[in-house]
């Protein structure tokens, strides 16, 4: 289990610490390798020290250093949230529903809900049931009322309800199916489930999940 700082001061000399080895790599090898995964590991560090300004320029580095990084699901989870304390509310939305499909037991997990294993094809074990085990406790402790509010009200709205069904019947559908060409116009559409929410669509485009 991830050994998560205590203090204020221990947050920040964490934060510091995986900054400088990322940066580090990056002066040695001109990229960065991050076997480690402090990449991700800095957005729970963010979001319980509570520091939006700092989060903001890290997320805006980590973005142009991992521009093809897929995350993953408790990364996600924080980046929803530091979005959400930053006002980018149809951003912090957008990453909510990627958190959703990154591990459909994270959320419900989180809200306090009792969770079945989906009968469907989990491409890797951070998709998995038991990965919920590595969300820090900090980090549930760092939620505000509102923001649980929020992840209930978003995760029980129609349009995520649209995605996370169909999404659900994709993989299931997957699970019986080998052949790549059969299995390519499924993925395709998985991959453009979330399209709907994207931010930077127009807001006048009309376009309804």
């Amino acid at each position: 289990m991830y050994d998560f700082p205590k203090t204020e001061k221990a947050l920040k000399k964490r934060i510091s610490s995986y900054k400088a080895s990322l940066l580090k790599e990056k002066r040695e090898f001109g990229y960065v390798n991050d076997g480690a995964g402090k990449r991700y590991l800095l957005f729970p560090l963010y979001l319980a020290l509570n520091n939006t300004e700092e989060a903001q320029d890290y997320i805006a580095w980590y973005e142009n250093e991992f521009s093809d990084d897929v995350g993953e699901p408790i990364q996600k989870l924080c980046w929803a949230l530091i979005l959400k304390r930053m006002g980018k509310e149809a951003e912090a939305r957008k990453m909510l529903a990627e958190t959703m499909l990154a591990n459909l037991y994270l959320i419900p997990t989180l809200l306090g809900e009792r969770v079945a294993p989906h009968d469907i094809w989990h491409p890797s074990s951070d998709t998995q049931m038991h990965y919920v085990e590595y969300l820090p406790k900090e980090v549930l402790a760092s939620l505000m009322e509102a923001e649980t509010q929020w992840i209930s009200h978003e995760y029980e709205s129609p349009d995520f309800q649209h995605i996370r069904n169909r999404y659900i019947e994709i993989y299931h559908e997957l699970k019986g199916i080998k052949n790549i060409n059969e299995r390519k116009p499924l993925l395709d559409e998985s991959y453009s489930l979330l399209d709907a929410l994207d931010p930077k669509r127009s807001l006048d485009s009309g376009q309804k999940l």
